[in-house]
């Protein structure tokens, strides 16, 4: 149970809509925009916003990632395979594991970094 006095430190309010998202990480005309968010001891949360036509080329993260598409939709392409992710898409991926993500239209995803 947390304590009252500890309530500040134990939550932090991130957004409470899309709108502080888009004010927080703007559209980079172009190109894609990425935010950290937040950064505890369980997880790392990173928003990246897209304008259309953009691709984030193959890579990989060190930990495993939830990625969930908060507005617009992507193209998730891991290894041979392409995922066509909506709005409220998710995709779950372990760590190491090449991925890329290409938006034709502007798009804003959401990533948990799972520190473990």
């Amino acid at each position: 149970m947390v304590d009252n006095n500890d309530t500040k430190e134990a939550s932090n309010l991130l957004a409470q809509e899309l709108g502080d998202l888009e004010q927080a990480n703007p559209i980079k005309p172009g190109g894609y925009s990425a935010k950290r968010l937040s950064a505890g001891s369980g997880a790392t949360l990173v928003q990246i916003a897209f304008d259309a036509d953009v691709e984030l080329a193959e890579h990989k993260a060190g930990t495993p990632i939830i990625v969930q598409v908060l507005d617009g939709e992507v193209d998730f392409s891991v290894g041979e395979e392409t995922h066509h992710l909506n709005y409220g898409g998710i995709i779950r991926l372990e760590a190491g594991v090449v991925h890329a993500v290409y938006a034709e239209k502007p798009a804003r995803i959401l990533i948990t970094f799972i520190n473990i």
